[in-house]
């Protein structure tokens, strides 16, 4: 048994059982033991790959879509883009190297919890653990949340004979077992309206973390431009299949077991549920990656690649090989089976009258 287990084995046995918001809080973000903590997340020689790790790419398109909404603005003195969820640093690294037209007015805030990432993140850039206040920028705010939102920690309501109750994390043996306890009426209530159609034994997650980090993100980008990228479905969608199809865990790029095996060693995601964001604000335009990266010209930049790779072959060097790579990196972005199929949701907060 693990540390991290151990530690909370023992401190449900002395209070009781916990959420799974907080059992997950614990498994991800645990000073030292927890998942991020201790290193974990994306990257080729870490879990798993997102899409600024496939390569260069996926970075220029974004680069490419701040410069239209930076022109859609006015192209002011000062333009801020605040990487939410920022891990090693890869996507603000990508965009800048991408030279877009307002390079001269972009600032950069990396924001990330998990300390571990910090030695990795690219220089000339302000990083912090949380969202800065809107005060502290000085310009519209464009806010890149790239599967963000999948890691924040979830409560989990399973339709029972006797209704919606809360899954929870509890103690049997001396190891973690999960186990359920009744909501209050109110709970209940917005579960069902949630899922009316759920079967007996569906479950589904309750995003408030996610509700309230998207009420700071719009506030923050009042103005400017939110944009969340991620796996996503509604909670009716979610009720409808087996739980471990919306609730997974990743280590050593590959799926792991259940989240309760030996916590801290894992990523634990859970898929985001548009509906219940949409009660917040709803996104003002809802599209697939595929779409979005299209809609910023990936096309055009992959024919750029190709033709150089074409024209020069190995003797164009590096340039002529990253041209080449576009090809491979872009089936990877697209993929409707993959990344392609990743939800963008944009909100477009306006900004506040004088």
């Amino acid at each position: 048994m693990g540390e991290l287990e151990q530690l909370l084995v023992a401190h449900i046995a002395a209070t009781g059982p916990i959420g799974f918001d907080e059992y997950q809080a614990h498994a991800l973000y645990a000073p030292r033991l927890g998942f991020y903590q201790r290193g974990g997340g994306a990257g080729r020689r870490r879990d798993f790959v997102t899409s600024p790790e496939i390569g260069p790419l996926f970075g220029a398109v974004l680069a490419r879509a701040l410069d239209t909404w930076w022109h859609e603005l006015g192209r002011p003195e000062r333009f801020h883009l605040v990487d939410a969820g920022a891990g090693p640093g890869g996507l603000t690294r990508s965009v800048l190297a991408a030279s877009p037209a307002c390079s001269g007015a972009l600032a950069c805030t990396l924001v990330e919890v998990g300390e571990a990432q910090w030695a990795t993140h690219p220089d000339g850039t302000d990083s912090r653990v949380d969202l800065p206040a809107p005060r502290e920028l000085d310009g519209p705010v464009v806010v890149i949340a790239n599967e963000l939102l999948d890691n924040l920690p979830v409560a989990v309501a399973e339709r029972t004979g006797d209704g919606w109750e809360e899954v929870v994390v509890a103690v049997d043996g001396g190891r973690l077992a999960e186990a359920r306890r009744p909501l209050e009426p109110v709970q209940a209530g917005w579960c069902s309206a949630r899922a009316p159609e759920a079967p007996i034994g569906a479950r589904i997650p309750a995003q408030a973390d996610a509700a309230a980090w998207l009420r700071d993100a719009l506030e923050l980008a009042v103005g400017g431009r939110l944009v969340v990228i991620d796996y996503a479905r509604t909670t009716a969608a979610m009720a409808a299949v087996a739980p471990d199809a919306w609730l997974r865990t990743y280590t050593a790029h590959g799926t792991g077991g259940s989240p309760y095996d030996d916590p801290g060693r894992s990523d634990i995601t859970c898929d985001v549920a548009i509906d219940q964001l949409a009660l917040i604000e709803p996104p003002a335009l809802v599209r697939t990656q595929a779409e979005f990266l299209r809609a910023h010209g990936i096309d055009g930049l992959v024919a750029e690649g190709r033709a150089t790779w074409e024209e020069r072959g190995l003797a164009g060097g590096l340039e002529a090989i990253a041209g080449r790579s576009r090809i491979t990196e872009a089936e990877a972005l697209l993929d409707p089976t993959g990344l392609g199929a990743f939800s963008v949701l944009e909100w477009t907060p306006p900004a506040r009258s004088s």
